[in-house]
């Protein structure tokens, strides 16, 4: 009996030295969970267009000899060469008449002037702009024929300025709508120290292409 439980006991020593050898062979897992990467919030930059193509409808006031301001309407049209995100390079030519009677006859105001454009917020979605623009202005004046005289046609050419901005509103990667453009210049066919320059409204569709 006595050797039973000696055998016994040596049998019970020898499994728990085996079950301590096979815990401490037994790999180790150490590594701790990998740290959540970080969120960079990086600011996204809108792409610009490198070209912008406008055309639209102009409403045009225009000093007379006999001091009043009669509105012209017609058209306008630029073209805008983008270098920075705040600086472009524009041409813009713009045409505008007005019935003004047998008598007075037919007047129609051109004008074709360059400039820089400036974009005070850069390009975004609500995208203001200012300009100044210089170039040439002509008015050409039909009348006739009536009481005998036949129908007539004068032209004088002025140089020209202009100031203003606008706003455009883009909605889609190629299209803006140009909700409104306020200018004031000088192109004083009127002759003599003529000192109030016209004002001109427009609004259309811009076409962005050649981003960047």
């Amino acid at each position: 009996m006595r050797k039973l439980a000696v055998a016994c006991g040596l049998l019970l020593l020898l499994g728990t030295a085996a079950m301590a050898q096979d815990a401490a062979d037994a790999p180790q897992d150490n590594s701790a969970p990998a740290p959540a990467p970080r969120k960079q919030h990086k600011k996204e930059r809108r792409a610009i267009a490198r070209y912008e193509l406008f055309g639209g409808f102009a409403y045009r006031s225009n000093y007379q000899t006999n001091g009043t301001a009669p509105y012209y309407s017609g058209w306008v049209g630029s073209f805008d060469r983008n270098f920075l995100r705040f600086l472009g390079v524009e041409g813009e030519g713009s045409g505008t008449y007005k019935n003004q009677g047998v008598i007075t006859g037919n007047a129609a105001v051109y004008t074709f002037m360059a400039g820089p454009r400036f974009y005070p917020l850069g390009h975004r979605k609500i995208t203001p702009f200012i300009h100044v623009l210089v170039g040439m202005g002509m008015q050409r004046l039909t009348t006739g024929p009536f009481g005998g005289y036949s129908q007539t046609t004068t032209t004088n050419t002025v140089r020209a300025w202009e100031g203003g901005g606008g706003l455009d509103w883009t909605i889609s990667s190629h299209w803006a709508v140009r909700v409104i453009e306020f200018d004031f210049g000088g192109a004083n066919f009127v002759g003599g120290n003529a000192t109030q320059g016209p004002k001109r409204y427009s609004a259309g569709m811009v076409y962005h292409f050649g981003k960047k």
